[in-house]
Protein backbone atom coordinates (compact mmCIF):
# COMPACT_ATOMS: atom_id res chain seq x y z
CA UNK A 1 0.00 0.00 0.00
CA UNK A 2 1.42 3.37 -1.18
CA UNK A 3 0.62 5.72 1.77
CA UNK A 4 3.02 8.43 2.88
CA UNK A 5 5.90 7.48 6.11
CA UNK A 6 4.84 10.75 7.67
CA UNK A 7 1.32 10.25 8.05
CA UNK A 8 -1.20 7.56 9.72
CA UNK A 9 -4.64 7.28 8.52
CA UNK A 10 -7.54 8.44 10.17
CA UNK A 11 -10.92 5.64 10.98
CA UNK A 12 -12.79 9.04 9.71
CA UNK A 13 -12.05 12.84 8.86
CA UNK A 14 -15.39 14.99 8.64
CA UNK A 15 -15.12 18.61 6.62
CA UNK A 16 -17.07 21.40 8.73
CA UNK A 17 -17.00 22.20 12.40
CA UNK A 18 -20.65 23.68 12.41
CA UNK A 19 -24.07 21.66 13.35
CA UNK A 20 -23.81 19.70 11.18
CA UNK A 21 -20.31 18.33 11.90
CA UNK A 22 -21.13 18.13 15.38
CA UNK A 23 -24.18 15.68 14.01
CA UNK A 24 -21.26 13.59 12.27
CA UNK A 25 -18.64 13.88 15.51
CA UNK A 26 -21.68 12.57 17.62
CA UNK A 27 -22.68 10.05 15.70
CA UNK A 28 -18.82 8.93 15.42
CA UNK A 29 -18.64 8.60 19.07
CA UNK A 30 -21.79 6.77 19.23
CA UNK A 31 -19.74 3.82 17.41
CA UNK A 32 -16.94 3.99 19.45
CA UNK A 33 -14.86 5.63 16.51
CA UNK A 34 -12.33 8.59 18.08
CA UNK A 35 -9.44 8.02 15.76
CA UNK A 36 -11.38 10.83 13.61
CA UNK A 37 -10.28 14.25 12.33
CA UNK A 38 -12.33 17.77 12.18
CA UNK A 39 -11.60 19.96 9.36
CA UNK A 40 -12.35 23.67 9.07
CA UNK A 41 -11.88 26.49 6.77
CA UNK A 42 -12.28 28.91 9.86
CA UNK A 43 -10.25 30.04 13.02
CA UNK A 44 -12.83 27.61 14.82
CA UNK A 45 -16.24 25.81 14.61
CA UNK A 46 -19.45 27.48 14.53
CA UNK A 47 -18.20 30.38 12.68
CA UNK A 48 -20.77 30.17 9.73
CA UNK A 49 -24.37 29.97 9.80
CA UNK A 50 -24.04 27.66 12.87
CA UNK A 51 -22.62 31.30 14.66
CA UNK A 52 -26.56 31.49 14.77
CA UNK A 53 -28.10 31.85 18.77
CA UNK A 54 -31.54 31.63 17.67
CA UNK A 55 -32.10 28.88 15.53
CA UNK A 56 -35.79 28.64 15.88
CA UNK A 57 -37.48 24.57 15.98
CA UNK A 58 -40.83 23.30 15.23
CA UNK A 59 -42.21 20.86 12.95
CA UNK A 60 -43.96 22.14 9.13
CA UNK A 61 -47.62 22.47 8.80
CA UNK A 62 -48.25 21.23 4.81
CA UNK A 63 -50.98 21.19 3.02
CA UNK A 64 -51.45 17.60 3.02
CA UNK A 65 -49.14 14.77 4.56
CA UNK A 66 -46.25 15.33 2.37
CA UNK A 67 -42.50 14.07 2.31
CA UNK A 68 -41.51 17.66 3.90
CA UNK A 69 -44.23 17.56 6.25
CA UNK A 70 -43.34 13.71 7.44
CA UNK A 71 -40.32 14.38 7.68
CA UNK A 72 -39.79 17.27 9.78
CA UNK A 73 -42.39 15.94 12.33
CA UNK A 74 -39.38 12.86 13.30
CA UNK A 75 -36.77 15.52 13.02
CA UNK A 76 -38.20 17.17 15.52
CA UNK A 77 -38.30 14.94 18.04
CA UNK A 78 -34.80 13.88 16.82
CA UNK A 79 -33.82 17.44 17.88
CA UNK A 80 -35.92 17.57 21.29
CA UNK A 81 -33.80 14.16 22.21
CA UNK A 82 -30.49 14.98 20.60
CA UNK A 83 -30.02 18.85 21.15
CA UNK A 84 -32.12 18.79 24.07
CA UNK A 85 -29.70 20.79 26.40
CA UNK A 86 -29.60 23.36 24.45
CA UNK A 87 -33.42 24.06 24.10
CA UNK A 88 -35.21 27.38 24.80
CA UNK A 89 -38.51 28.62 24.62
CA UNK A 90 -41.80 27.81 25.82
CA UNK A 91 -43.38 27.20 22.41
CA UNK A 92 -43.80 28.44 19.15
CA UNK A 93 -46.85 30.06 17.94
CA UNK A 94 -47.30 29.67 14.10
CA UNK A 95 -49.39 32.22 12.02
CA UNK A 96 -51.37 31.32 9.44
CA UNK A 97 -50.97 32.34 5.86
CA UNK A 98 -54.45 34.54 6.03
CA UNK A 99 -55.80 35.77 8.95
CA UNK A 100 -58.65 36.30 7.70
CA UNK A 101 -59.46 32.99 6.91
CA UNK A 102 -58.37 31.11 9.56
CA UNK A 103 -60.76 28.54 11.01
CA UNK A 104 -59.93 26.72 14.12
CA UNK A 105 -62.28 23.71 13.35
CA UNK A 106 -60.72 23.70 10.27
CA UNK A 107 -57.29 23.63 11.15
CA UNK A 108 -58.00 20.93 13.87
CA UNK A 109 -58.93 18.71 11.23
CA UNK A 110 -55.57 19.51 9.31
CA UNK A 111 -53.25 18.73 11.59
CA UNK A 112 -54.84 15.33 12.76
CA UNK A 113 -55.17 14.99 9.17
CA UNK A 114 -51.41 15.05 8.96
CA UNK A 115 -50.67 12.99 11.90
CA UNK A 116 -50.65 15.66 14.65
CA UNK A 117 -52.19 15.64 18.20
CA UNK A 118 -54.12 18.36 19.12
CA UNK A 119 -52.06 18.30 22.34
CA UNK A 120 -48.70 19.28 20.72
CA UNK A 121 -50.02 21.48 18.17
CA UNK A 122 -52.97 23.55 19.55
CA UNK A 123 -54.80 26.02 16.75
CA UNK A 124 -56.07 28.98 18.68
CA UNK A 125 -58.50 31.95 18.36
CA UNK A 126 -56.88 35.11 19.03
CA UNK A 127 -58.71 35.50 22.34
CA UNK A 128 -57.09 32.22 23.40
CA UNK A 129 -53.76 32.99 22.07
CA UNK A 130 -53.68 36.11 24.36
CA UNK A 131 -53.79 34.15 27.78
CA UNK A 132 -51.20 31.36 26.16
CA UNK A 133 -48.93 33.38 24.20
CA UNK A 134 -49.37 36.65 25.19
CA UNK A 135 -50.56 38.22 21.76
CA UNK A 136 -54.28 38.50 20.19
CA UNK A 137 -52.81 36.44 17.11
CA UNK A 138 -54.76 33.16 15.70
CA UNK A 139 -52.85 30.61 14.38
CA UNK A 140 -51.16 27.08 15.32
CA UNK A 141 -49.45 26.87 19.05
CA UNK A 142 -46.53 24.26 19.48
CA UNK A 143 -46.06 23.88 22.84
CA UNK A 144 -42.56 22.11 22.51
CA UNK A 145 -41.27 24.54 20.16
CA UNK A 146 -38.64 26.71 21.06
CA UNK A 147 -35.00 27.58 19.65
CA UNK A 148 -32.24 26.52 19.67
CA UNK A 149 -28.07 28.27 20.22
CA UNK A 150 -26.42 26.59 17.21
CA UNK A 151 -22.86 28.58 18.39
CA UNK A 152 -22.67 27.12 21.63
CA UNK A 153 -23.63 23.47 20.59
CA UNK A 154 -20.36 23.79 18.14
CA UNK A 155 -18.03 25.29 20.89
CA UNK A 156 -19.09 22.76 23.73
CA UNK A 157 -18.94 19.69 20.99
CA UNK A 158 -15.37 20.74 19.50
CA UNK A 159 -14.11 22.37 22.76
CA UNK A 160 -14.19 18.47 24.32
CA UNK A 161 -12.01 17.21 21.05
CA UNK A 162 -8.05 16.54 21.84
CA UNK A 163 -6.17 19.34 19.80
CA UNK A 164 -4.80 16.23 17.38
CA UNK A 165 -8.73 15.72 16.81
CA UNK A 166 -9.45 19.27 15.15
CA UNK A 167 -7.90 21.28 12.16
CA UNK A 168 -8.61 24.92 11.96
CA UNK A 169 -7.52 27.70 9.13
CA UNK A 170 -7.62 24.68 6.72
CA UNK A 171 -9.41 25.08 3.53
CA UNK A 172 -10.40 21.68 1.60
CA UNK A 173 -10.16 22.29 -2.13
CA UNK A 174 -9.40 18.40 -3.38
CA UNK A 175 -10.36 14.90 -2.96
CA UNK A 176 -9.06 11.69 -3.61
CA UNK A 177 -9.81 8.28 -3.50
CA UNK A 178 -6.59 5.64 -3.89
CA UNK A 179 -5.62 2.93 -2.16
CA UNK A 180 -8.95 2.16 -0.28
CA UNK A 181 -8.94 5.65 1.62
CA UNK A 182 -10.12 9.11 0.92
CA UNK A 183 -6.85 11.64 0.45
CA UNK A 184 -8.02 15.30 1.17
CA UNK A 185 -5.74 17.89 -0.22
CA UNK A 186 -5.04 22.10 0.62
CA UNK A 187 -5.37 24.74 -0.73
CA UNK A 188 -1.47 24.25 -1.80
CA UNK A 189 -2.15 20.55 -3.04
CA UNK A 190 -0.86 19.44 0.30
CA UNK A 191 -1.94 16.41 1.88
CA UNK A 192 -4.34 16.78 5.26
CA UNK A 193 -5.07 13.70 5.73
CA UNK A 194 -6.56 10.24 4.93
CA UNK A 195 -9.29 7.66 6.20
CA UNK A 196 -11.15 5.01 4.93
CA UNK A 197 -14.44 7.40 5.36
CA UNK A 198 -14.80 11.21 4.73
CA UNK A 199 -17.98 12.95 5.55
CA UNK A 200 -18.67 16.07 4.05
CA UNK A 201 -20.38 18.56 6.05
CA UNK A 202 -19.22 21.69 4.89
CA UNK A 203 -22.34 23.28 3.60
CA UNK A 204 -22.40 24.74 0.37
CA UNK A 205 -18.36 24.16 0.54
CA UNK A 206 -19.33 20.25 -0.45
CA UNK A 207 -20.02 21.41 -3.71
CA UNK A 208 -16.69 22.57 -4.63
CA UNK A 209 -15.13 19.46 -2.98
CA UNK A 210 -17.69 16.79 -4.10
CA UNK A 211 -16.81 18.32 -7.75
CA UNK A 212 -12.96 17.50 -7.64
CA UNK A 213 -14.33 14.04 -8.21
CA UNK A 214 -16.71 14.78 -10.61
CA UNK A 215 -19.98 14.75 -8.11
CA UNK A 216 -22.37 17.82 -9.05
CA UNK A 217 -24.42 18.69 -6.17
CA UNK A 218 -27.47 21.86 -7.14
CA UNK A 219 -26.72 23.89 -3.71
CA UNK A 220 -27.37 27.81 -3.67
CA UNK A 221 -26.87 30.26 -1.34
CA UNK A 222 -29.39 31.53 0.69
CA UNK A 223 -28.53 34.99 2.52
CA UNK A 224 -30.46 35.51 5.52
CA UNK A 225 -30.16 38.43 8.45
CA UNK A 226 -31.57 38.36 11.48
CA UNK A 227 -31.86 41.62 12.78
CA UNK A 228 -32.22 42.91 16.60
CA UNK A 229 -34.45 45.74 16.93
CA UNK A 230 -34.95 47.98 20.23
CA UNK A 231 -38.03 50.19 21.03
CA UNK A 232 -38.83 52.21 23.95
CA UNK A 233 -41.44 51.05 26.87
CA UNK A 234 -44.22 53.43 25.71
CA UNK A 235 -43.71 52.23 21.65
CA UNK A 236 -47.10 51.59 19.78
CA UNK A 237 -45.57 48.13 20.13
CA UNK A 238 -45.27 47.63 23.97
CA UNK A 239 -48.70 46.82 24.04
CA UNK A 240 -47.75 43.07 22.25
CA UNK A 241 -45.91 41.22 25.08
CA UNK A 242 -44.91 37.96 23.43
CA UNK A 243 -44.19 35.45 25.50
CA UNK A 244 -43.16 32.72 23.14
CA UNK A 245 -41.33 32.53 19.86
CA UNK A 246 -43.57 33.48 16.89
CA UNK A 247 -43.41 32.23 13.54
CA UNK A 248 -44.86 33.54 10.01
CA UNK A 249 -43.40 35.58 7.37
CA UNK A 250 -40.98 36.15 9.30
CA UNK A 251 -40.18 34.94 13.28
CA UNK A 252 -39.12 36.86 16.19
CA UNK A 253 -38.84 36.16 20.11
CA UNK A 254 -39.93 37.22 23.04
CA UNK A 255 -38.99 40.89 23.49
CA UNK A 256 -35.79 41.09 26.49
CA UNK A 257 -36.37 44.34 28.55
CA UNK A 258 -32.63 44.94 29.84
CA UNK A 259 -32.54 45.60 33.84
CA UNK A 260 -32.99 49.51 34.09
CA UNK A 261 -33.09 49.74 31.00
CA UNK A 262 -36.87 51.62 29.34
CA UNK A 263 -35.98 50.20 26.07
CA UNK A 264 -37.10 46.27 24.87
CA UNK A 265 -34.67 44.16 22.60
CA UNK A 266 -36.44 42.35 20.15
CA UNK A 267 -34.45 39.62 17.58
CA UNK A 268 -36.85 39.32 14.02
CA UNK A 269 -36.02 37.57 10.81
CA UNK A 270 -35.13 36.07 8.94
CA UNK A 271 -34.80 37.54 5.19
CA UNK A 272 -34.91 35.32 2.87
CA UNK A 273 -32.18 36.11 -0.35
CA UNK A 274 -31.69 33.37 -2.80
CA UNK A 275 -28.37 33.21 -4.62
CA UNK A 276 -26.64 35.80 -1.90
CA UNK A 277 -23.50 35.19 -0.31
CA UNK A 278 -22.81 38.75 1.31
CA UNK A 279 -21.67 38.63 4.61
CA UNK A 280 -22.37 42.68 5.27
CA UNK A 281 -25.45 43.87 7.22
CA UNK A 282 -27.73 45.46 5.07
CA UNK A 283 -30.08 48.43 5.62
CA UNK A 284 -32.93 46.72 3.45
CA UNK A 285 -32.72 43.74 5.38
CA UNK A 286 -33.39 45.72 8.18
CA UNK A 287 -36.18 47.31 6.66
CA UNK A 288 -37.70 43.99 4.94
CA UNK A 289 -37.36 42.45 8.78
CA UNK A 290 -39.52 45.58 10.22
CA UNK A 291 -42.29 45.56 7.42
CA UNK A 292 -42.88 41.55 7.54
CA UNK A 293 -42.81 41.70 11.66
CA UNK A 294 -45.49 44.64 10.93
CA UNK A 295 -47.61 42.34 8.47
CA UNK A 296 -47.80 39.78 11.20
CA UNK A 297 -49.04 41.73 14.09
CA UNK A 298 -51.69 43.55 11.90
CA UNK A 299 -50.11 46.82 10.67
CA UNK A 300 -51.58 47.88 14.05
CA UNK A 301 -47.93 49.61 15.07
CA UNK A 302 -45.03 52.03 13.67
CA UNK A 303 -42.45 49.89 11.77
CA UNK A 304 -40.52 53.09 12.02
CA UNK A 305 -40.08 52.62 16.45
CA UNK A 306 -38.27 49.55 16.00
CA UNK A 307 -34.42 50.67 15.65
CA UNK A 308 -31.92 48.45 14.51
CA UNK A 309 -29.61 47.83 17.21
CA UNK A 310 -27.60 44.78 15.94
CA UNK A 311 -27.39 41.65 13.28
CA UNK A 312 -26.74 38.17 12.60
CA UNK A 313 -26.15 37.46 8.93
CA UNK A 314 -25.50 33.97 7.39
CA UNK A 315 -25.97 32.05 4.28
CA UNK A 316 -28.03 29.22 3.97
CA UNK A 317 -27.27 25.83 1.67
CA UNK A 318 -30.13 24.99 -0.21
CA UNK A 319 -30.47 22.04 -2.49
CA UNK A 320 -33.45 22.45 -5.86
CA UNK A 321 -36.04 20.57 -3.95
CA UNK A 322 -35.80 22.44 -0.29
CA UNK A 323 -34.75 18.89 1.49
CA UNK A 324 -31.26 18.14 3.35
CA UNK A 325 -28.76 16.07 1.46
CA UNK A 326 -27.38 13.12 3.79
CA UNK A 327 -26.13 9.51 3.74
CA UNK A 328 -23.63 7.57 1.59
CA UNK A 329 -23.07 8.61 -2.32
CA UNK A 330 -23.49 5.76 -4.26
CA UNK A 331 -20.59 4.74 -6.35
CA UNK A 332 -18.29 6.41 -4.00
CA UNK A 333 -17.52 4.03 -1.02
CA UNK A 334 -16.69 5.94 2.17
CA UNK A 335 -17.84 9.28 0.96
CA UNK A 336 -20.63 10.51 2.82
CA UNK A 337 -22.66 14.11 2.91
CA UNK A 338 -24.41 16.39 4.73
CA UNK A 339 -25.69 19.47 3.46
CA UNK A 340 -28.53 21.14 2.24
CA UNK A 341 -29.56 22.36 5.90
CA UNK A 342 -31.65 25.06 5.02
CA UNK A 343 -33.73 27.05 7.64
CA UNK A 344 -34.17 23.51 9.62
CA UNK A 345 -30.51 22.65 10.17
CA UNK A 346 -31.44 22.15 14.17
CA UNK A 347 -33.82 19.66 12.76
CA UNK A 348 -32.29 17.87 10.07
CA UNK A 349 -28.97 17.77 11.88
CA UNK A 350 -30.78 15.61 14.73
CA UNK A 351 -32.29 13.29 12.32
CA UNK A 352 -28.66 12.89 10.69
CA UNK A 353 -27.05 11.96 13.66
CA UNK A 354 -29.01 9.37 14.41
CA UNK A 355 -29.55 7.78 10.59
CA UNK A 356 -25.54 8.11 10.40
CA UNK A 357 -25.26 6.82 14.08
CA UNK A 358 -27.20 3.53 12.69
CA UNK A 359 -25.86 3.57 9.13
CA UNK A 360 -22.62 3.08 10.64
CA UNK A 361 -23.14 0.66 13.30
CA UNK A 362 -24.40 -1.50 10.28
CA UNK A 363 -21.31 -1.08 8.21
CA UNK A 364 -18.90 -1.80 11.10
CA UNK A 365 -20.85 -5.46 11.96
CA UNK A 366 -20.20 -5.95 8.66
CA UNK A 367 -16.95 -4.89 7.81
CA UNK A 368 -18.32 -3.47 4.46
CA UNK A 369 -19.75 -0.27 3.22
CA UNK A 370 -23.07 0.21 2.16
CA UNK A 371 -22.87 3.43 -0.54
CA UNK A 372 -26.41 2.01 -2.53
CA UNK A 373 -27.97 1.67 0.90
CA UNK A 374 -28.78 3.54 3.95
CA UNK A 375 -29.73 1.75 7.13
CA UNK A 376 -32.20 3.92 9.03
CA UNK A 377 -32.30 1.78 12.65
CA UNK A 378 -35.51 0.21 14.49
CA UNK A 379 -36.50 3.14 16.66
CA UNK A 380 -36.68 5.45 13.50
CA UNK A 381 -38.40 2.73 11.48
CA UNK A 382 -40.99 2.25 14.08
CA UNK A 383 -41.25 6.34 14.57
CA UNK A 384 -42.39 6.41 10.66
CA UNK A 385 -39.51 6.54 8.87
CA UNK A 386 -40.42 4.74 5.60
CA UNK A 387 -38.24 4.38 3.10
CA UNK A 388 -39.55 6.46 0.70
CA UNK A 389 -39.19 9.19 3.17
CA UNK A 390 -35.01 8.19 3.90
CA UNK A 391 -34.89 7.83 -0.11
CA UNK A 392 -35.77 11.29 -0.27
CA UNK A 393 -32.38 12.78 1.32
CA UNK A 394 -30.19 10.40 -0.59
CA UNK A 395 -27.82 12.08 -2.80
CA UNK A 396 -28.15 10.05 -5.64
CA UNK A 397 -31.15 11.75 -6.28
CA UNK A 398 -29.17 14.07 -7.98
CA UNK A 399 -26.41 11.97 -9.68
CA UNK A 400 -26.58 11.24 -13.41
CA UNK A 401 -26.62 7.73 -13.72
CA UNK A 402 -27.69 6.72 -10.44
CA UNK A 403 -30.91 5.95 -8.87
CA UNK A 404 -32.31 5.93 -5.32
CA UNK A 405 -31.92 2.79 -3.61
CA UNK A 406 -34.05 1.92 -0.93
CA UNK A 407 -32.46 2.16 2.87
CA UNK A 408 -32.53 -0.99 4.78
CA UNK A 409 -35.16 -1.15 7.31
CA UNK A 410 -34.79 -4.08 10.01
CA UNK A 411 -37.02 -7.03 9.83
CA UNK A 412 -38.94 -7.97 12.20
Amino acid sequence: MNMPSTQKPYDAIVIGAGVAGAAIIKALKNNNIDNFLVIDGAPGPGQGTSGHGFALCHPYIGRGASRLQRLTMLAFKEARQIWGDYWSGTGVLHLPRDPKTFSKSYMSERLLSQGFSLDNAKPLEPEESLGITGVPLAGTFFPEGGWIDLKQITQDHFAALEEKQKKWDCLVTKILHKDKHWHVYGVNGELIGFAKRLYLANALGARTVAASVGIDFPLKPVRGQLSTFSYASDSSWARFKPTVAISGKAYCLPPVNQAGNRAYQWPVGSTYDENEDDLSVWDKSHNENQMLIQEMFGDVCEANELQPIDAFVGVRCVAKDRLPVMGPIKGYPGLYVLTALGSRGVMWSALACQMYSEHLAEELRHSAFFDERFFAGARLAGAGLSDDLASALLPARFLAGTSNSKPIFPSG
